[in-house]
């Protein structure tokens, strides 16, 4: 048999594949998190559920998530938190039968979340442990605020980071100042949609690598082996032309959205989406470009799916886990961690 019809004969095989559909939620919390849900809920995303949990009645009224949770009425009559997580850890607590209900049946839960406020900061935590008591593999998608948002707000939102780490399995940082970076003279309110279409790309990403039939399929069990203990992570994301990889990866290697060392990782998770041209060659140099300087032992995960409209383009979302963070030490002293004190962390 010759090699070309070998080929077409495992790509047909691998068309004609069938794949049991891994049950995922996202779960937006507060204005940030469902501002995200909103722009999910336009990709119509095969086996994934989008909900949306605020105190805010107005906000969750405009939502387009197909379920939705209003906590809090008897604390703020359907108000926002104004950025108080005491209130927010409070409100959520009193409402954990309510939050475990909705909870359950997932494989996967994503928790999003933007730091520096009442709801995101406060509920989004809680939200996160109740999940992994019920043993899915919860991922929680945070961003940081502008520091330009002053000094009070960041260490508020590095409270709340804090209490992700502990309720998570694996917390993916983005930092909105690194849109200063990348879009500079975008306008404020595109430059937002940004970050919600990034978050929005890996969750795809990741809903479409264990649920859709792919060349290179990535199943729960390695999404969980990467992602079970994977701390903090980052994401990265390039496109390009398949016949300038060198280009492709320092593209994707300079777009990062949090200040970490992807060499120190002990996972990485690599999704690639091209067209019909992208060789055995072109994927595996693509590979060791990205993940050139990691340790040897450290597992890598690739997903490649083809859409043949790309033709010689390539999309590449990596995702890299237990990353080390380059900045300064966080500062929390003006917040009381003891605003968190009734939240434990569970391992499971």
């Amino acid at each position: 048999m010759g090699w070309e019809m070998l080929l077409n004969e495992a790509i047909e095989f691998s068309s004609k594949s069938s794949y049991q559909d891994t049950r995922i939620l996202v779960a937006g919390v507060g204005g940030a998190g469902c501002n995200t849900i909103n722009t999910l809920s336009s990709l119509n995303l095969r086996g994934v559920d989008l909900l949306a949990i605020n105190t805010d009645r107005i906000s969750l009224e405009r939502s387009t998530a197909s379920k939705k949770l209003l906590l809090g009425k008897r604390y703020v009559n359907g108000q926002s938190l104004s950025g108080d997580i005491d209130l927010g850890q409070k409100i959520a607590e009193s409402s954990l039968p309510e939050i475990n209900n909705i909870l359950d049946g997932y494989d996967i839960i994503f928790v999003l979340a933007g730091l520096g406020g009442g709801s995101g900061g406060g509920i989004g935590p809680v939200v996160a442990q109740q999940a992994r008591n019920k043993r899915s593999l919860v991922i929680s998608i945070v961003t940081l605020p502008f520091r330009a948002e002053g000094k009070r707000k960041m260490e508020i939102a590095n409270v709340s980071l804090e209490k992700f780490y502990r309720n998570s399995n694996t917390v993916i940082v983005l930092e909105n100042d690194r849109l200063l970076n990348i879009v500079p003279n975008l306008p404020l309110e595109k430059a937002f949609k940004i970050m919600d279409f990034l978050v929005s790309d890996i969750i795809r990403n990741i809903s479409d690598a264990v649920n859709k039939p792919s060349m290179i399929h990535i199943d729960f069990a390695d999404l969980m082996k990467i992602m079970k203990n994977g701390g903090t992570s980052t994401v990265m994301y390039g496109e390009g032309e398949i016949n300038s990889i060198p280009e492709l990866v320092n593209d994707t290697l300079k777009n990062k959205f949090y200040n970490v060392d992807h060499t120190t990782a002990d996972g990485a998770l690599i999704n690639i989406v091209t067209g019909p041209h992208l060789s055995l060659s072109m994927m595996n140099e693509l590979v060791e470009r990205l993940t050139e300087g990691m340790d040897e032992d450290s597992e890598k995960k690739v997903g490649i799916r083809i859409e043949e409209d790309l033709s010689t383009k390539v999309r590449i979302t990596a995702i890299f886990t237990n990353v080390k963070y380059l900045g300064s030490t966080r500062e929390v002293s003006l917040v009381k961690e003891e605003a968190f004190s009734g939240i434990d962390p569970v391992f499971p």
